[in-house]
């Protein structure tokens, strides 16, 4: 009786120890991440060497569905980006034509900017696309590690993230290639609470395959869970002038 009474125990003391696992640290980060839907008016700006591109979009997303327009500068004006399920399309007014995107094509940059066209539309949840684990417990933040799922296809095979510990925003993280080499750093410099979750205003995107190149995006106008017509998720509109 003493030594079950002592292993008992001893199993009540290790689960108030260990705390949150890896798994509900990630689900509570997809909270943030994955409202219901989304609306939202953001500026790029694309830092090149000692140059700057700014360009202002407007993104809907409901589910798994989204929807990019560029509002400016005059010369990207009304490209647009459909994601719908597992397709892509582009739409660009210029020439009147859609393309659709697919394989390697979705790896490429968006506007030329250091985010890749899968950065940009991709609302998966990381908790379906990643096992994870904790590398580190510090007093205000966690280290978790990722590693993709088997037969999920991933932009990353591997991300390292630092996650607040009171917001469980992503404050940085780290996107490898499955050989190990690093491949872009994600930072979250602002926040905003909106009800309950707590949603990106202000990031940075480092493309380490590039030169004196970040791109950063700043978030406003944000409202969430709210209706959407899912007529905007078409191809009917992603081609409307």
């Amino acid at each position: 009786m003493k030594k079950i009474l002592t292993a008992v125990l001893g199993l009540i003391l290790s689960f108030s120890v260990l705390g949150e696992t890896a798994q509900e640290i990630l689900e509570k980060v997809d909270k943030n991440m994955s409202p219901d839907s989304l609306i939202a008016k953001s500026e790029m700006i694309i830092h090149k060497k000692e140059k700057e591109y700014k360009k202002i979009m407007i993104s809907y997303v409901q589910g798994s569905e989204s929807l990019i327009e560029f509002l400016s500068p005059a010369r990207d004006k009304g490209t647009k980006y459909l994601k719908k399920e597992d397709n892509l399309w582009l739409y660009l007014p210029k020439a009147n034509r859609t393309q659709k995107l697919s394989g390697h094509m979705l790896r490429k940059s968006i506007m030329g900017s250091d985010f890749s066209y899968e950065d940009q539309t991709d609302k998966s949840k990381y908790t379906e696309r990643y096992n994870s684990k904790i590398k580190e417990d510090g007093n205000t933040e966690y280290v978790i590690e990722l590693d993709s799922k088997p037969k999920i296809e991933v932009t990353y095979d591997k991300q390292i993230m630092w996650i607040d510990k009171n917001t469980y925003m992503i404050k940085k993280a780290e996107m490898y290639a499955d050989s190990g080499k690093l491949l872009k750093v994600m930072t979250i410099d602002e926040y905003e609470k909106i009800g309950d979750r707590y949603y990106a205003t202000r990031l940075k995107m480092d493309d380490k395959l590039k030169k004196d190149s970040y791109t950063e995006v700043i978030v406003s106008d944000i409202k969430l869970d709210e209706n959407i017509d899912s007529s905007i998720f078409s191809i009917k509109n992603l081609e409307r002038r």
